[in-house]
């Protein structure tokens, strides 16, 4: 089964979701950028076969925050199958969930609260084991690949976060928690304050959606990014984390694997189809951005789109 939709019909969809929420002022901004990009908003969508369409502040440049998890995926599911992933990460299932002994001899290793640790975990097996400048080049060149161009490293975005870092005692936190890593903690933390400080804009947060909606092909350079067999792993994972807190309302209301950024940027990706980024820099109390989301959703519900539909897609 195979459903036609005109590239008008695209942009008729963006148009009308810029001017639905353009103008909202729901939300405040996150303080770590209140002031960076101050009533900005934009939409870029992204086909998976090169065509654009972008509306608004689409260059407006915001920190990458949890979307830089998609590079990290990318990098690892490149280094290992993703059964071993799976397993590496702990998200294997377990008959007991985790506890610790009252008094205190033997130590929980769930989850810490209060710090990424699964994020951690993660960066803690992205090669070369040991080397923070070799793993941050390895993510780095991931990152361009997928988006085409470089994104822009915020150092006093970065200072900020490693002292946010300090202060929550991360390090000691996972530590006592005996939360499990596969390489220095501190290399870990550094790593993951480094990539949620790069900035980047709607037009290439877009364009790195599409690269995983086009099979690992970066559809504007033509360049392959990682291998296509790897997609539906990623976008699974998108799927199965979804937007901070709001991951199963989105994903029964849309049936859209999406992200979000702390920085005002909110990205969902269509296999197949391409990737829609709108940012905006109000949000929600829990983080999410909200003239953002409600945007990407507009576009999603006016195109009928959804990555568990069984009509496949093509713009004409």
């Amino acid at each position: 089964m195979e459903r036609i939709l005109s590239f008008e019909d695209v942009k008729a969809a963006a148009d009308k979701a810029y001017a639905a929420y353009s103008k909202d002022k729901e939300g405040a901004e996150d303080p770590r950028v209140a002031g960076r990009n101050s009533g900005k908003f934009g939409i870029a969508i992204r086909l998976a076969d090169g065509r654009k369409y972008d509306v608004g502040d689409t260059q407006a440049q915001y920190p990458l925050g949890a979307i830089s998890k998609l590079p990290v995926v990318a990098q690892l599911l490149t280094q290992m199958p993703v059964t071993e992933l799976i397993q590496k990460m702990g998200l294997e299932y377990k008959k007991k969930k985790c506890s610790s002994s009252a008094d205190g001899s033997q130590a929980c290793k769930c989850k810490p609260k209060g710090v990424h640790a699964h994020s951690l975990r993660a960066l803690s097996l992205v090669q070369p084991t040991g080397d923070l400048d070799g793993k941050m080049d390895i993510l780095s060149n991931m990152l361009i690949s997928m988006m085409g161009e470089s994104p822009v490293f915020d150092d006093a975005l970065f200072k900020q976060a490693m002292a946010d870092a300090e202060k929550k005692d991360v390090v000691n936190v996972v530590a006592d928690a005996g939360f499990e890593l596969y390489d220095d903690t501190e290399i870990s933390v550094s790593l993951s304050s480094r990539l949620r400080s790069m900035l980047a804009s709607s037009e290439q947060v877009a364009t790195l959606g599409a690269t995983i909606a086009a099979d690992g092909v970066n559809p504007v350079t033509k360049q392959i990014a990682f291998d296509g067999a790897n997609s539906q792993s990623i976008l699974s994972i998108m799927a199965a984390r979804g937007p901070k807190g709001y991951r199963h309302g989105w994903l029964m209301m849309t049936g859209v694997p999406a992200i979000s950024s702390f920085g005002g940027g909110f990205l969902a990706i269509v296999p197949g189809f391409g990737a829609i980024a709108a940012f905006g820099p109000l949000l929600y109390k829990d983080g999410i951005p909200v003239a953002a989301s409600q945007a990407v959703k507009s576009i999603l519900s006016s195109l009928g789109l959804s990555a568990f539909s069984s009509a496949r897609v093509e713009v004409k």
